[in-house]
């Protein structure tokens, strides 16, 4: 049985940037992505993500709380649905 890969492009900005979500997974009313942008070269990292603006969204915070990276939760129900 061939394994499906799931991963979504996320628009970073208008140069041409993106952010990378993949390995979605659910455990005790947290969500965690595996993410990556093409502003570093660095590999996918496990972290938690988080619901912001009424839930319209979705945010990917620093160790202190800073927010990194914020998207539309229709791109996490795109990676839910792969």
């Amino acid at each position: 049985m061939k394994d499906k890969y799931n991963i979504v492009c996320i628009p970073a900005d208008n140069e041409g940037n993106k952010l990378f979500l993949k390995d979605l997974r659910e455990d005790k009313n947290r969500i965690y992505v595996k993410y990556k942008s093409t502003y570093n070269d660095i590999p996918f990292i496990e972290t938690g993500i988080y619901p912001a603006d009424s839930g319209k969204n979705y945010v990917i915070t620093g160790d202190d709380g800073t927010i990194i990276w914020r998207f539309s939760v229709e791109w996490i129900k795109k990676l839910k649905s792969e």
